[in-house]
C-alpha cells in the first residue's frame, strides 16, 4: 500500500503540471491577447490605450515568451531569478537564446526590488511574485481591480463549502437509505414511489426549479400574505414586513438567518443529488443482492438485518463512493447555476463573473484547485475502496 501511495503521489503531480500547463496554455492563447476582452467590457472612460496594456502587461508578466511566463506564473519571479544566478545568470550582453535576461522580463517592482522581497512588508503585496505553488495568483484585472485573488478567493469559498457541505451531507444521508430500502423491497410501492421520484429529481432542469422555487416561496407567499422566504444572498440586510424574520423575529446575519437562505438553494440541489445517488444505491444494491454469497449467508440462518448491512451493503456502496468522491471538487467549486439563480455568493458565481469579465487570474485560480481536488479525489477514493471492501488491495 505504500508503494502504492508514492506511485500515485508522483503521478498526481504529473497531473497538476499538465494541468497547469493546459490552463494557463488556453487562457493566454486567446485572440488578440489574454488582456483584449478588457476593453470590451470596460465603459469609455476606464478603456485603456495601447500603452496602458503593455505597461498592465509588463506588470503582469505576459510580455515574457510563454515558456518563462508559465514559469514565472508557476513558481514566481523570486524563484526564476534564484534559478538564473545557479544557472549563470546572463550579463546585458549575453542574451539567453532569444527572449533577453532574466532581469530584461521582471516587472518593474520586482527590478525596483532588485529582484527579491527580503525587506518587504509582508501586510502589503510583495514587489515580486511569488507564484501559484506559493498561493500567489496575482491580482485582479477586472472584478475586483487591485485586489488579490487569493483574498476573494477566500472571502467566497466559506459561503459554496457551507452550501455544498449541506447539500452533500444531507444527500448521503437520505439516498442511501432510501436506495437500500427500496432495493430490498423491490417492486413494492415504496420502490415505485422512489423510483417515481428519482425520474422527476434527475429530468427536472435545475434552472427551472430553482425559478419555480423562487416564485413559489419568495413572490406567491408574500401576495398571499404568507411568511415568505430569502431567494437571495446569504444574510438578510433589511428585514422586510412580513417576511418569516419578520414573524419569527429572527436577527439580520445570525446563524438562523443563515439558515434561512440556505433552505431554497440546499433543496434545489438536494432533489437532484437525492434523485441520482438513490438510483445508483438501488441498482447496485440489486445486483449484490442476487450473489452466490448473499444466498449462502441466508442459507446459514443468518438474520436478514445482518445480511443486509454487513454482507450486502458494503459492497454495494463501491459504486456509490465513485460517484460521491468526486463531490469532492463540487464542495470547492459550487454549483454555478445554483448560485447564479439564486444570487448566492459563492465560488460557482464568482466563476461565472470572472468569465464574463475576462478576469484571467481568477479563472486560473478556480480551473487549478478544481484540478487539485480532482486527482485528490480519486486518491481518495481508492483509499475508500480498501476500507469497504477487503478483497480489494493495492500491493
Amino acid at each position: 500500500m505504500t508503494n502504492y501511495l508514492i506511485r500515485r503521489s508522483l503521478q498526481m503531480i504529473l497531473v497538476v503540471l499538465l494541468a497547469t500547463i493546459a490552463i494557463y496554455g488556453l487562457l493566454n492563447a486567446v485572440p488578440g491577447g489574454p488582456l483584449s476582452g478588457l476593453n470590451l467590457v470596460a465603459d469609455a472612460k476606464q478603456r485603456l490605450s495601447e500603452e496602458d496594456i503593455a505597461r498592465v502587461e509588463a506588470m503582469l508578466g505576459l510580455n515574457k515568451p510563454f515558456y518563462l511566463a508559465y514559469l514565472t506564473w508557476l513558481t514566481g519571479e523570486d524563484w526564476l531569478n534564484e534559478a538564473g544566478d545557479l544557472l549563470g545568470n546572463p550579463g546585458p550582453a549575453d542574451k539567453m537564446w532569444d527572449t533577453g535576461t532574466w532581469v530584461d522580463y521582471q516587472s518593474p517592482t520586482c527590478k525596483q526590488a532588485g529582484g527579491s522581497n527580503e525587506g518587504a512588508n509582508p501586510d502589503r503585496n510583495s514587489p515580486c511574485r511569488t507564484g501559484i505553488l506559493r498561493w500567489d495568483w496575482g491580482q485582479s484585472w477586472s472584478l475586483a481591480r487591485g485586489q488579490q485573488v487569493s483574498g476573494i478567493l477566500g472571502s467566497r469559498v466559506e459561503n459554496t463549502i457551507i452550501l455544498m457541505g449541506t447539500v452533500s451531507i444531507l444527500s448521503l444521508l437520505i439516498a442511501i437509505p432510501i436506495g437500500m430500502i427500496s432495493a430490498v423491497r423491490q417492486y413494492s410501492r415504496l420502490d415505485y414511489a422512489v423510483t417515481t421520484f428519482s425520474f422527476f429529481g434527475i429530468a427536472m432542469p435545475v434552472f427551472w426549479f430553482g425559478l419555480l422555487l423562487i416564485i413559489l416561496f419568495g413572490v406567491k407567499f408574500k401576495e398571499w400574505g404568507l411568511p415568505y422566504f430569502p431567494t437571495g444572498d446569504v444574510f438578510t440586510t433589511r428585514v422586510t414586513a412580513g417576511s418569516i424574520q419578520d414573524i419569527l423575529s429572527i436577527q439580520p446575519g445570525s446563524l438562523m438567518d443563515r439558515i434561512l437562505h440556505l433552505l431554497l438553494p440546499t433543496m434545489m440541489l438536494s432533489l437532484f443529488s437525492l434523485a441520482g445517488w438513490s438510483r445508483y444505491m438501488r441498482s447496485s444494491m440489486l445486483e449484490v443482492l442476487r450473489q452466490d454469497y448473499v444466498r449462502t449467508a441466508r442459507a446459514k440462518g443468518l438474520l436478514e438485518r445482518t445480511v443486509i448491512m454487513k454482507h450486502a451493503a458494503r459492497n454495494a456502496m463501491i459504486p456509490i463512493i465513485t460517484i460521491v468522491v468526486f463531490e469532492i471538487p463540487g464542495i470547492f467549486g459550487g454549483a454555478i447555476i445554483t448560485e447564479t439563480i439564486f444570487n448566492y455568493p459563492g465560488m460557482g458565481r464568482l466563476f461565472i463573473d470572472a468569465l464574463g469579465r475576462d478576469d484571467w487570474p481568477i479563472v486560473m485560480a478556480f480551473l487549478f484547485v478544481n484540478a487539485v481536488l480532482v486527482v485528490i479525489a480519486t486518491l481518495i477514493g481508492d483509499i475508500l475502496y480498501t476500507i469497504i471492501d477487503p478483497r480489494i488491495r493495492f500491493e
